[in-house]
């Protein structure tokens, strides 16, 4: 189940990284390196996630831009950031991405219909974010796998 995919065009020099990983893999990582994970009695995938839970919608920030400052509506849920503010933040989240013992990467599209859809590269820390990542966005067939390339955004 290890792999090596190279993560360190974006600063991440983390080694272990498991890319496109199957349910059951990732069940078994999540049991096995993730503290708190079990199966529920439906065979669900359990996981502590911390204080935490759900979705914290006034925590989402969009950098300003010309190119789109006006194709945004700017409010209490889409709050702007500046540039230097983000790469701040963006060096941080490098930094604990590299003090990670292993690494999710979902390759994958955002939009069913081959003309408009998007590739997305999603890298996470926990068996379950990559597992509720496959599920959200459609997941390549193995030769599309192959010749993915270069995603048009790595979140």
């Amino acid at each position: 189940m290890k792999t090596s995919f190279n993560l360190q065009k974006y600063g991440i020099e983390t080694e272990q990284v498991y890319r496109n990983s199957s349910v059951p893999v990732l069940y078994e990582l999540g049991l096995r390196l993730e503290k708190g994970t079990a199966i529920s009695s439906v065979g669900a995938l359990m996981t502590y996630s911390g204080e935490k839970t759900g979705r914290s919608p006034k925590d989402k920030r969009i950098v300003r831009h010309p190119d789109s400052e006006n194709n945004i509506d700017w409010g209490p849920i889409n709050i702007g950031l500046d540039e230097h503010t983000f790469m701040v933040n963006h060096e941080r989240a490098l930094d604990f991405l590299n003090i990670c013992d292993h690494l999710f990467v979902v390759d994958a599209y955002a939009g069913w219909d081959p003309k408009y859809r998007i590739k997305v590269r999603i890298i996470c820390t926990r068996a379950y974010h990559a597992l509720f990542m496959q599920n959200m966005l459609i997941m390549p067939t193995a030769e599309e796998l192959e010749n993915f390339g270069e995603p048009d955004y790595v979140v």
